[in-house]
């Protein structure tokens, strides 16, 4: 009987460890898209004033893989902002 106490303790931490699993990676997952949706939407409105006008490397940010790494960039930047948000927040709403 004690086996089956113990198996039904070890169980239920496991889903208690789940679902705070779940419930970070949830939480995570809109905070990046919350920073996400505030970042410049390509590479060029991000260096929209430190690249002059008559600039060549302007077009550059216009490439296709140019899109692809600023997107890149702008996902890792909001998921680590993310994931330290997770870790410093203080779970007081004042």
């Amino acid at each position: 009987m004690a086996a089956y106490r113990a198996y039904d303790h070890i169980e239920d931490r496991r889903w208690v460890e789940q679902q705070l699993t779940d419930e970070k990676e949830d939480w995570i997952d809109k905070r990046a898209q919350e920073i996400i949706a505030i970042l410049p939407k390509d590479a060029v409105s991000l260096f929209l004033f430190s690249v002059p006008a008559n600039s060549n490397p302007r077009e550059g940010l216009r490439h296709d893989s140019a899109t692809e790494a600023y997107n890149n960039l702008a996902t890792a930047v909001a998921y680590a902002q993310a994931e330290h948000d997770w870790e410093h927040r203080t779970g007081c709403p004042f």
